[in-house]
């Protein structure tokens, strides 16, 4: 069976620069069997699944997902950085500078009649 992968490395900038590279399997390989073909060591493998960094098409697999012909494995670069500590700073950096626009509320929670 015929599948394809590709790798995300951090200096790609989370863009498909490259085709996907051909694999073959055999029926009914799961993500952790295909990462061994790959020539992956196990603690890399279970390092890759833990940090939820392989997907298939874009949805997170786990080590028993088992793949179909013609789907696409992905090896995910890792964050950097945790996103919610991201958005967190940026608005409590434009609270600082005063540009913090109001939170979204309700009209009842503004105190309109409803």
């Amino acid at each position: 069976m015929r599948v394809t992968w590709i790798e995300l490395k951090q200096d790609d900038g989370g863009l498909l620069n490259r085709p996907p590279e051909a694999l073959n399997v055999p029926t009914g390989c799961t993500v952790s069997q295909a990462l061994r073909f790959l020539g992956m060591a196990s603690e890399t493998i279970e390092t890759l699944l833990g940090a939820r960094a392989v997907s298939v098409y874009g949805v997170y697999a786990s080590s028993d997902t088992v793949l179909y012909p013609d789907d696409r494995l992905e090896i995910l670069d890792a964050l950097r950085f945790n996103p919610m500590d991201s958005r967190r700073r940026r608005a409590e950096h434009k609270a600082r500078l005063g540009e913090a626009k109001p939170g979204r509320r309700s009209k009842k929670q503004a105190g309109f009649p409803v």
